[in-house]
């Protein structure tokens, strides 16, 4: 389990770098996973000062810096005293650069938290994000990633769940990143296969394209993201190359999944942003921890076989349900009335509309030609 000052440590870096006593103890509760003894508050004040060289007690590293003075109640990170968040490229930080260490990342601004694998706020979102083997769930094609969020261990080390995770603090971070389509800076460790051989290495802007709250290995439910590349795998290899491991491999499924993941999230938010994330079939809202659950879906799917184009006049707002039975020719919207057929409950039933929508009559009547040769 990490060591008080660790947690000290993490709870900052969450908080900005700097925050107030009292924000530090609520956050230290959510990070400890054992139950607190009645000095635990002391045993942070402790820590704190003991790490710090602005107290006349100091007697270990120098981490901690007294923002208004000592007795004052608010605390910051002594490398991270500027908590704003970076998003998008870091002048003078090129792809595939080598950094010694954490701190190093952290003073360059590439990802600024020392020990945290996400740098992010719940209301901004995140800009960066850490792969250094923590977590047994992770996958990783180089320039695809399936991303385990952050939470639900007692010993990182181990790489094992023993608790689920939730959509709060970092994990909530990368769902904003997701809605917003805002790039988030990925950096590989030495500790994993596609890591360099030494220290840490940037690798580039990648976006969220979708998240998912599924059981992982360990029977514990996990938040998992889906993150790719903006550049192609021959591209990030050529840049990369020369950090590269020697048994570097690529995984064959990488250019499958990232043909897959060529699509306009801008347009999926704007659509479900258009009907505030209502099924335009049933018009039911869905509630999550993290807002609205829905689905920006096309008429006319994309890539073979049929090669939809990803525009908004291609796209409906649906719910998980509705959506699976439509893109399997459960039902079709008849063209010139926008009546649903084939759907028990709602047959005859017009669809919800709104008058900045224009749906492309030609692609709905694609999507009735599949019907009748579905059904």
């Amino acid at each position: 389990m990490a060591t008080w000052k660790e947690d000290i440590v993490t709870a900052l870096e969450n908080l900005g770098g700097k925050a107030h006593l009292s924000e530090i103890y609520k956050e230290v509760e959510k990070i400890r996973p054992l139950e607190l003894n009645n000095t635990w508050d002391r045993t942070i004040r402790r820590e704190l000062e003991t790490n710090s060289s602005d107290s006349e007690v100091f007697d270990g590293e120098d981490l901690f810096y007294s923002v208004e003075g000592i007795g004052k109640g608010v605390w910051g990170l002594r490398d991270f005293k500027d908590g704003s968040l970076v998003f998008g490229e870091i002048d003078g930080v090129k792809v595939g650069q080598i950094f010694e260490n954490r701190k190093a990342l952290s003073k360059s601004r590439v990802h600024g938290p020392t020990m945290h694998g996400i740098w992010g706020r719940e209301s901004e979102g995140a800009c960066s994000i850490v792969l250094s083997g923590g977590y047994e769930d992770d996958i990783d094609d180089l320039n695809y990633i399936q991303y385990t969020g952050q939470g639900g261990q007692n010993y990182p080390s181990l790489g094992k769940q023993v608790k689920d995770q939730e959509f709060t603090r970092g994990n909530k971070a990368l769902v904003l990143s997701h809605k917003y389509n805002l790039p988030v800076r990925v950096i590989r460790g030495f500790q994993i296969p596609k890591g360099p051989a030494k220290g840490y290495r940037y690798d580039g802007l990648f976006y969220v394209n979708r998240f998912e709250r599924i059981k992982g290995k360990s029977g514990f439910y996990i938040c998992r993201f889906h993150l790719s590349s903006e550049k192609g795998i021959e591209k990030l290899e050529t840049e990369l190359k020369s950090t590269l491991k020697s048994d570097y491999k690529r995984t064959e499924r990488t250019a499958a999944t990232v043909n897959r993941l060529k699509r306009n999230v801008k347009l999926s938010e704007q659509i479900k942003d258009l009907y505030d994330f209502k099924c335009q079939v049933c018009n039911t809202y869905l509630k999550a921890p993290y807002g609205g659950i829905a689905i920006g879906a096309h008429i006319k799917g994309l890539g073979n076989p049929h090669n939809g184009p990803d525009v908004l006049e291609n796209m409906i707002c649906l719910c998980p349900n509705h959506h699976e039975q439509f893109d399997d020719y459960g039902y079709y919207i008849e063209p010139d009335t926008l009546e649903i057929k084939g759907l028990e409950g709602y047959e005859g039933k017009k669809i919800t509309i709104d008058k900045k929508h224009k749906i492309d009559k030609e692609l709905l009547k694609y999507h009735y030609d599949q019907y009748k040769k579905n059904n």
